[in-house]
């Protein structure tokens, strides 16, 4: 076996014939070794987002937000009961889960986004201008099905391809009630009137 194999092997940290010349000190080299690996394997975990899973924390910051903002929008102008209502849980909701995704972020020594992106302050526009008549139904084919699947899909995502633990167990915990939105959506939508 050569010298540069055995240097690689646990073996080789033991051997009386490395040049450090004692096998205790081969032990503590090893030992610092893996110190340092374990070490540098916490670091990470605790550290920053690495890209992948940065942009995701924006993107859900940003519907979020947006989501908050469109929903304060129907609380006021909605004209079914039920709509309004259904606004309002989601400004509650989706308030709970912005500040939670935002103590994450901050625990990763992350900022989220100050503002909305342009095309998500255009939609919120838009939502604004909608004629009372056809508000309802839009407001919940926009942000009750539509912007809702999209989350949906974004969490799944996260799920299963985030590198960050607590990054997971976020978007695992945020699933059932994104689903639940957009159930609920589909219910009203289906008993609005044509």
């Amino acid at each position: 076996m050569s010298t540069q194999a055995q240097a690689i092997t646990p073996a080789a940290f033991l051997s009386p014939t490395r040049s450090s010349g004692s096998p205790v000190r081969a032990f503590r080299h090893a030992t610092l070794a893996l110190a340092v690996l374990l070490g540098a394997g916490l670091a990470q975990a605790e550290g920053a987002f690495n890209q992948t899973d940065k942009r995701f924390v924006t993107d859900a910051a940003n519907a979020g937000v947006y989501e908050v903002q469109a929903a304060q929008v129907a609380a006021k102008k909605g004209q079914d009961p039920k709509v309004k209502a259904y606004a309002e849980m989601l400004v509650r909701d989706h308030t709970r889960v912005n500040e939670e995704l935002g103590k994450l972020a901050a625990s990763r020594s992350m900022e989220l986004p100050r503002e909305l992106p342009h095309d998500l302050r255009g939609r919120v526009q838009g939502l604004e201008r909608e004629k009372p008549e056809s508000f309802d139904r839009e407001f919940l084919q926009r942000v009750g099905l539509d912007d809702h699947k999209k989350d949906i899909e974004l969490f799944e995502r996260v799920e299963d391809k985030a590198t960050d633990p607590d990054l997971k167990a976020f978007a695992r915990k945020t699933l059932p009630g994104l689903k639940e939105h957009r159930a609920h959506a589909e219910k009203l939508i289906g008993s609005l009137p044509r």
